[in-house]
């Protein structure tokens, strides 16, 4: 008989459990010594689609013309007293000048067109000039700035250069001008910093929540600590392995925030499941090493799968062509095979350890309700439910099915764009500053990039005929050109809407497909950048990969739970659960978070957008998480109809044994992504919830009703698996009723060393 390697390992840990202390001390100590090092150097992904014509565009313009760079800023200058052509004004605005030129990281300062400013020249006045249409508040003045460096460099650089340009700014000016930095760096460094002190909030409000939901659901406060510590090691350890590793993977706010609520959920979720095996088989009389082989090896092996699912699951986001979406992938893929670890090693070590605590209980705690989860009849409630639900599925199956249908009817209405957080940067140099913009020139931030590129020998193309194409758009402020005097000539092109105005993607496609086609001199290379093609090539990544990474974890899970449930219609039910699990939490999103708000502002920015990159994270991470509830409660059924063959009676004890545990657990996933709703960051607010809400119905609606009654409906076709040829044997359908029946129990059994 084959020995059961989750049971033997867990034997050896526990035997060797000072040592298994010993090396997760060690490895939970080096975690918080550098934890100050990893939030130091926190940085925002790159904000890119790696080959994209953005992306190209990009660095041609930053080698060809430095006083522009890569990802050039806009520097504001304002002032509630002055106008823009006052002295005091003037000197504040070559004091800035000077002052960011000599900064690390910029390579070129060209001022801008002011109102009322006909006399004074800019350092390219062909260019600049046609821009002066633009601007309209004589309060305000602008300068575009030339960056240079990598991602982080330019990130880590804008404090310095926001602090010495609005210095002296304002010691020329008395006070009375004010500069700020406006720009993608700008704007992703004060995101992170915003998570930053989210992640903080956040962790002050989910630890102490799940804490306090352990304790009511199981009555034992040893046995509530026991899985927020596990969780809490495997967290640790996790961000100990990413500061470790900062260099060569850059980690940003809100993957910290991510792998902290990813971790806290599943680490205690799979902790949790093995300690409540544990429990139980105590109590039907096993002693220690015989208890946590049998935990490890049933319960334990569902939690490995569970573990392998959202892996597989997460490893679907490589096919999305940006950053950011590898980051969200290594980061889940880590702390889930770190909290694996611990519930293999750590787990079973805590456990014998601590085995005549797991039952004390304060006396204000009713023995009663802390055994009820364990007793081998379960809850009476849970009981007679599922009785009732046997006798009924048909009503209950319809009625839930109807319901989540309807939850999801807003999904359609589901709208994606980049959102500028104004209610959670609110009060920062860059947003203050972007607000300005945003009133006088709404468009400036917004500056489309068309480059044509020749030959170093050539003469100069004739751009006449594509500048008057792109002003007769009704969308296009204004436009303008220069050249570099060598191989390149480049076209500002500033649309009347904000960078995250659902407008700017259809006007980037039009310049593309029509205007460019059709005006542009011919011979010329043409590529299309700047913010706004930024944010269309984004969008447009993340659409076309929807499908792609929606059909890899689809066919992903279905074949693991193939293989873990040897089964053809529990793994079809179970993509279909999810799905609609997934689809009413959308919808329910939909509804909450897409509501229309006034304003000018609002209506050129558009309103109730959703990052993109959100949709997909929650669909790759609910069916990896949801999953672990299907294991549990159909492994649980499959192991009773494997003893009884009776389908009715297995579906209702399985649903007695595992929906306070499964209830439980989704409980504190549920606290783990909702504690996002605290966050002021829109994406992470909508992140939070979708999954909480997602994780709610799929352990109420789905696990304790939905399933039980669609198996109760299938009967023995629950079990049907088609067996391949054998020579000499016939072929037929088999299910767990041809396995033997005490195969799981003795295979744990043999797997106990002899001491």
């Amino acid at each position: 008989m084959r020995k059961d390697v989750l049971a033997r390992l867990a034997v050896l840990m526990a035997r060797h459990r000072r040592r298994v202390f010993a090396a997760w001390l060690l490895a939970t100590v080096a975690g918080l010594l550098c934890l100050p090092h990893l939030l130091a150097s926190v940085v925002s992904p790159p904000v890119e689609v790696a080959g994209s014509e953005s992306q190209r565009a990009g660095e041609i313009l930053g080698a060809a013309l430095p006083s522009f760079g890569k990802d050039p800023m806009i520097a504001v200058f304002h002032s509630s007293t002055h106008r823009g052509v006052d002295p005091p004004f003037r000197e504040a605005i070559d004091a800035g000048k000077i002052a960011l030129s000599e900064q690390d990281g910029i390579s070129g300062v060209v001022s801008l067109p002011m109102v009322g400013d006909y006399t004074r020249a800019t350092a390219m006045p062909e260019a600049m000039e046609p821009l002066r249409v633009l601007f309209h508040d004589e309060h305000t003045a602008y300068v575009l700035v030339g960056i240079s460096g990598g991602d982080r460099e330019r990130q880590d650089r804008i404090p310095a250069q926001q602090a010495a340009i609005d210095q002296a700014a304002r010691s020329v000016s008395g006070g009375t001008v004010r500069s700020y930095l406006v720009g993608v760096a700008a704007f992703g460094q004060s995101v992170q910093q915003a998570e930053i002190a989210d992640l903080m909030r956040i962790e002050l409000v989910a630890v102490p929540v799940a804490i306090v939901v352990l304790l009511v659901g199981l009555r034992s406060p040893v046995a509530a600590l026991v899985p927020a510590g596990i969780a809490g090691a495997a967290v640790v350890t996790t961000l100990g392995l990413f500061a470790m590793l900062t260099e060569v993977f850059p980690v940003d706010g809100m993957l910290l925030v991510g792998v902290n609520a990813v971790g806290l959920g599943i680490g205690i979720d799979y902790a949790l499941f093995v300690t409540n095996r544990y429990r139980e088989e105590l109590a039907a009389g096993a002693d220690r090493e015989n208890a946590i082989a049998t935990a490890a090896g049933t319960t334990g092996r569902t939690v490995v799968y569970s573990g392998l699912i959202l892996i597989l699951a997460c490893s679907s986001l490589f096919l999305v062509h940006w950053h950011v979406f590898v980051q969200a992938a290594v980061g889940v893929m880590a702390v889930t095979t770190v909290a694996l670890a611990a519930s293999m090693s750590l787990l079973p070590a805590v456990l014998v350890t601590l085995t005549r605590w797991l039952e004390w209980r304060p006396r204000w705690m009713s023995r009663r309700a802390a055994l009820g989860y364990v007793a081998a009849e379960g809850p009476p409630r849970l009981a007679r439910w599922a009785e009732h639900l046997m006798r009924h599925p048909w009503p209950y199956a319809v009625a839930v099915t109807v319901g989540l249908l309807l939850a999801a009817a807003p999904v359609p209405d589901l709208r994606l764009g980049i959102n500028m957080e104004r209610e959670a940067l609110a009060g920062t140099a860059g947003r203050v500053g972007q607000d300005i913009v945003d009133q006088d020139a709404p468009g400036l931030t917004s500056t489309v990039f068309v480059l044509l590129r020749r030959s170093a020998d050539t003469d100069r193309p004739d751009i006449e005929p594509l500048l008057a194409a792109l002003r007769a758009d009704p969308d296009i402020a204004a436009a303008s050109g220069l050249d570099d005097g060598v191989d390149l000539t480049a076209l500002l092109v500033v649309p009347r809407h904000l960078p995250d105005s659902p407008a700017v993607v259809p006007l980037v496609q039009r310049i593309r497909s029509q205007i460019v086609p059709a005006a542009a001199p011919p011979g010329h290379q043409v590529l299309v950048g700047g913010s706004s093609a930024l944010v269309t090539d984004l969008l447009t990544e993340t659409s076309a990969k929807l499908w792609w990474v929606i059909a890899c974890v689809l066919a992903m899970m279905f074949a693991m739970l193939v293989v873990v449930l040897r089964s053809l219609l529990l793994p079809l039910k179970a993509i279909a659960m999810s799905l609609l699990a997934t689809g009413a939490a959308f919808g329910l999103t939909v509804l909450l978070f897409q509501g229309d708000r006034g304003g000018e502002v609002a209506e050129l920015a558009g309103q109730g957008t959703i990052w993109p990159q959100v949709p997909l994270m929650v669909f790759v991470l609910l069916f990896g998480l949801s999953t672990d509830y299907e294991l549990f409660l159909v492994r649980r059924i499959q192991e009773e109809y494997r003893a009884t063959g009776d389908t009715r009676r297995s579906v209702a004890v399985g649903l007695q044994r595992t929906a306070r545990p499964i209830s439980l657990a989704a409980a504190i996933l549920a606290v783990a992504f909702g504690s996002l709703l605290v966050s002021d960051i829109s994406g992470l607010r909508v992140f939070g919830f979708t999954i909480a809400i997602a994780l709610i119905i799929d352990a109420t609606l789905i696990r304790l009703v939905l399933v039980p009654a669609l198996m109760q409906i299938m009967g023995r076709w629950n079990w049907w698996f088609p067996s391949f040829p054998v020579a000499g044997r016939p072929t037929r359908g088999r299910g767990p009723e041809a396995e033997n029946p005490t195969e799981d129990r003795e295979r744990v059994a043999d797997a106990v060393p002899t001491p």
